[in-house]
This record gives structure tokens, sequence and C-alpha cells, in this order.
């Protein structure tokens, strides 16, 4: 023990010296002597972040817990002692007893006790977050890749946007063109939430979308079978809005379904339109039934199918000079604009 440690120890009334009542924080202290950097007293969270004993703690300085270089750790203390009213916060590398190296956040303030310079230190391990972090951009891009790009056909151009407001999005969008029936069915989707449990949740619709179109029943039927299918992985709470559309360019028709998605834009004839639908969120009710509506088209007509983080941010009613081009580069700009508070997504449907 140093004689800083002793006298600390021997010079505190009985009330200080009973530093036990920190170990019922969750967080790991330190005191340390502000002169030398001896610690005088570990917590129980602190001793288990560090891997010691309490009675190898007496033999311990803050040089032997950083990994960092000595001058660099004096120049901490020293920042804490010159901040001593207001406390100082930073990061820094520390390291286990048995060698590991790990990032902290430290929170530290200069105290007077009974006479002694002592920096009281808060450490949080911040290694953990950083991985989070990690795994969360992983995620992201992953996501992104699993997304259909844009498509060109005889019949039809497709064109995307996908802008997560975070490194996740709650967004997801899929289509699946069957070339012989010449079809091409598309599928959005906007789950309430943005990190990982609405990420699988989309993940989950991504792939009951792709079975769906694989049934022989109405548009109505397929998002109907999707909601009943989904809603196991809403048991918890939560919810998502979709829309799903069929393009049967034999027939020119443009089948649709909505669930909580309940409008799209739609550019052809005399002026541009948003398109309304109706129909309650996926999620929510077994065995719900939706409505299934018809549009005709024509070559020239274009459709915008997004979610709400986009579709609030367009200013209705649209001009009558919009053309297909004009209206993607609008909603490319929107999405990355300051001014977006939700994940944007969108797919734009020209018909050759």
């Amino acid at each position: 023990m140093s004689v800083a440690q002793t006298l600390l120890s021997q010079d505190m009334c009985e009330y200080c010296q009973r530093f036990d009542l920190l170990d019922m924080l969750n967080d790991a202290v330190l005191l340390l002597d502000a002169q030398d950097g001896d610690i005088l007293f570990m917590n129980q969270k602190a001793l288990e972040l560090y891997q010691y004993d309490k009675s190898e703690m007496k033999a311990l300085s803050i040089t032997v817990l950083s990994h960092d270089a000595a001058e660099t750790t004096k120049d901490q203390m020293a920042m804490v002692i010159n901040q001593s009213r207001k406390g100082f916060v930073f990061t820094a590398n520390h390291v286990r007893k048995n060698g590991t190296i790990f990032k902290v956040e430290i929170s530290a303030r200069h105290l007077m006790m009974h006479g002694r310079n002592v920096v009281a230190a808060l450490i949080r391990n911040v290694t953990i977050d950083a991985k989070i972090r990690e795994e969360v951009a992983i995620t992201g891009k992953i996501q992104r890749r699993l997304l259909p790009g844009d498509l060109e056909t005889v019949l039809f151009h497709m064109c995307t946007i996908y802008q997560p407001l975070q490194g996740l999005s709650g967004d997801l969008y899929d289509v699946k063109y069957d070339d012989e029936n010449r079809v091409l069915y598309g599928f959005i989707v906007d789950v309430m939430g943005h990190g990982l449990v609405a990420t699988g949740q989309s993940g989950i619709l991504r792939y009951l979308f792709r079975q769906a179109v694989e049934k022989r029943v109405p548009i109505n039927g397929k998002l109907a079978w999707i909601n009943n299918e989904v809603i196991p992985f809403f048991s918890s709470g939560g919810f998502a809005a979709s829309l799903l559309f069929e393009f049967d360019f034999t027939r020119k028709i443009l089948s649709y379904s909505s669930a909580g998605i309940n409008q799209f834009f739609c550019l052809g004839g005399e002026e541009p339109a948003v398109i309304k639908s109706p129909g309650l969120f996926l999620g929510i009710n077994q065995d719900e039934t939706y409505d299934q509506s018809l549009l005709s088209f024509q070559s020239g007509d274009s459709f915008f199918f997004m979610t709400d983080g986009l579709f609030e941010m367009i200013q209705q009613p649209l001009a009558h000079s919009h053309t297909f081009r004009s209206m993607h580069e609008l909603c490319k700009n929107l999405a990355v604009s300051q001014a977006i508070a939700d994940d944007a997504s969108a797919i734009g449907i020209l018909i050759r």
C-alpha cells in the first residue's frame, strides 16, 4: 500500500471510509491520488472490469490500468484537476490484468477529501458500443445490397430510392418480374422503427412477398396471406405499412392492394394524380381482409410508390410539368435533404 493510500484510509472519518457503499453502483468507480495516480479505491464493478481482486488493488496505479502513453495519462490527470469544478470527460485505452485492451469513457472530477487531492473517476466500457455500431453498419450494407436495383425492359423502366434515416431502415421494397407472363409484381414496406428488430421484420416480409407472388390468388388475397403469416413476428407490438402491386402488361392493368401505405402518385393523362387506397396495417389483425383496385395504364404513364417518410415531403398538388425524370430527381433530392425525418424509399415505374 502506498503512503497516500495508507494516509487516506487512516485520516478519513468512519463514514467516508465506507467505500463499500460504492459497490452498490452498476458502474466502475476509481479513486486516485491526484499527485501520483496511485489507486486508492476500486469498487466491485471496477475490480470485475479490470480483473483484479482487492488484495492486488493496493499495488495498482492509473499507469498500470492505462494502455496509453504515460505522458498522455499525466496530461489527462492534469486536465481533470484544472477542470475541477466542471469535471472532465474523455476516452482512453485501458488494459485488463490478462492484457486485453479496451476503450473506456471516463467521467472524472478533482475532489478534496480530508485535505488530500483525489480524482474520482466513473469508468464506462465503450468497446461494446463500438462493436454494436460496427455490426449495425455491416447489417445496413447487407440490407441495401439485398434490394433490387434499377431495371430496364422493353415494357417498362424502373428506378428506386432507398435512404435510411440512420444506419438501419424499417423500409424495404422488392420486385419480381415474370417475363413469360409479362407481369411485374412489386411490394413496398415501412415497418415501425429503425433498429435491428424492424430490419428483421422487414426481411421476413420480403421473404413472404416472394412466396405470395407464386400463389394463384388475387393481389388482395396475396396481401391477406402475408398479413396472416407475419402476425407472430409482431406479437410483442408494432406493425408494418405496405402496398402490393401488379402490372399486367398484356391487359395493361395495374392491380394494387394497400395495408397502411394508402396512396401513390400517377403521372399521365391530363394531370398528375394521387391515387388513394384504404387498408389496415400488417401485423395487427389476424384474418384481416384487404381491398383490390384496378387502374388501366398506357405508354408514357408513370407511377411512384413510396413510404410516408418521402411522400409527406412532396408538396401537393404536383406541378403539371412533372415528368418521370423530374419526379425521380425530386424524390432523390428530398431523401437526402436535412428536412427528412424518416426513412425514405420509393419505386418508380415508367411504362414504355
